[in-house]
C-alpha cells in the first residue's frame, strides 16, 4: 500500500482532529474542500488558522454565498506545498496510486454514494459531488484510506469499485507536492498578518449580507413552498457558507490576536458573532419551509448584517 504525507496505514493512530472541527464550534464542518485541507494540514503537524485570511473575500453571488476555498499562493507561502493538476491518462487508480507512493495526496471530486462515511445522509441513496484527498490505496486489496469533511475513514469493496470505475468523462484531480520548507512559527504569523491586510484590500465594497436579505425579500415566499429537501440545499449554500466562513474568520483572528502582532481580540469576537447569529437564523430558516412563511427572514438578517459592519469596522481600527 502506499501512503502521502506521511500518514502511513496501519501505523500509528490517525490524529485526532483539529479543534477548528470541534463538535463545541457553530458549524464544525465547513465545506469539503476547507475541511480538508485544515486536515491536511494538521496530519502535517501544521497550523491550518494561519490560511483564513481569505474568508474576508466572501460575498453574496447573487444565488448563494462565496463557496470559499484557501488560496493556493498563501498555501504555497505558509507551508510550502503546491497543488498541481494531475493528468488521469491511464485511469484516476493508476495515477493515484503513483502519487501517494510518491508522498503527494491526490484530491478528486468524487461520487458520494460511494462515500461511507456520509451514511444517513448520502451514502447508497443520493448522488452528490464532494472533494476527497486520497491518501493511500491498496489496488489488490481495493482498499482506499481518504480525507472527507473534517475526518479520515476507509472504504473497499463496492465502493472501491464506484470511486474508480468508468465515467463518462475523466474526473479533475490533482495533487499536493511539497516544494518548500513550511516557514517556522514566528514568521508563520508575520507572513498571515500580511496577508489579512491584502485580503481585506480584496473583500466586498457592500454588505453582501444585506445583499442576501433583498434577494430573500425577492424569492422568499416561493422558495419556503419547496420541499424540505430544497431548504437543505438552500442553506447549505447560503447561511452555512456565511456562517462557517466566519467562524473561520473569528478563529484565525483570534490566533493572530494571540501573537501579539495586532490588537483582532475584538475583530475575532464580532466574526464569531456573526456566525453565531447566522446559525440562528438557518433555524429560523427551516421554521418558514415548515411554516410556508417568509415574512419574518428579512428582519431576521439585520442583526448579522450589523455583526457584518462591526467585523470589519474593527479590523479597520486594528490594521492602521
Amino acid at each position: 500500500m502506499s501512503a502521502a504525507l506521511a500518514l502511513v496505514h496501519d501505523a500509528a493512530p490517525a490524529p485526532a482532529l483539529h479543534p477548528l472541527h470541534a463538535q463545541d464550534r457553530a458549524w464544525p464542518e465547513t465545506n469539503c474542500y476547507v475541511d480538508l485541507w485544515i486536515e491536511l494540514l494538521h496530519g502535517r503537524g501544521l497550523e491550518p488558522e494561519a490560511m483564513l485570511g481569505f474568508t474576508l473575500r466572501q460575498d453574496f453571488e447573487g444565488d448563494q454565498f462565496t463557496f470559499f476555498k484557501p488560496s493556493m499562493a498563501d498555501i504555497e507561502a505558509l507551508y510550502g506545498l503546491r497543488l498541481e493538476e494531475l493528468a488521469v491518462y491511464g485511469g484516476l487508480e493508476r495515477h493515484a496510486a503513483i502519487q501517494a507512493a510518491r508522498g503527494c495526496p491526490v484530491l478528486v471530486e468524487v461520487d458520494a454514494i460511494h462515500l461511507p462515511d456520509t451514511v444517513g445522509t448520502t451514502y447508497g441513496r443520493d448522488h452528490a459531488k464532494t472533494t476527497i484527498a486520497i491518501l493511500a490505496l491498496d489496488e489488490r486489496r481495493r482498499t482506499l484510506d481518504y480525507l472527507h469533511n473534517a475526518g479520515r475513514f476507509q472504504l473497499s469493496g463496492a465502493d472501491y469499485d464506484g470511486i474508480f470505475g468508468p465515467t463518462l468523462l475523466p474526473p479533475y484531480a490533482e495533487f499536493v507536492k511539497v516544494v518548500a520548507p513550511p516557514l517556522p512559527p514566528g514568521a508563520l504569523r508575520t507572513a498571515a498578518r500580511t496577508m489579512l491586510t491584502a485580503h481585506r484590500a480584496r473583500a466586498p465594497k457592500t454588505n453582501p449580507v444585506r445583499a442576501f436579505r433583498d434577494a430573500l425579500a425577492g424569492t422568499g415566499e416561493d422558495l419556503v413552498r419547496q420541499p424540505l429537501s430544497v431548504f437543505h440545499s438552500y442553506a447549505f449554500n447560503t447561511t452555512r457558507q456565511l456562517g462557517a466562513n466566519f467562524e473561520l474568520l473569528g478563529s484565525h483572528l483570534a490566533w493572530l490576536d494571540a501573537s501579539g502582532l495586532a490588537e483582532l481580540g475584538a475583530t475575532a469576537e464580532a466574526a464569531t458573532r456573526l456566525a453565531q447569529e447566522t446559525k440562528a437564523f438557518q433555524f429560523q430558516l427551516a421554521r418558514a419551509f415548515g411554516r410556508r412563511n417568509a415574512a419574518p427572514l428579512a428582519a431576521a438578517l439585520e442583526r448579522p448584517a450589523a455583526s457584518y459592519d462591526a467585523v470589519f469596522a474593527a479590523l479597520d481600527r486594528a490594521l492602521r
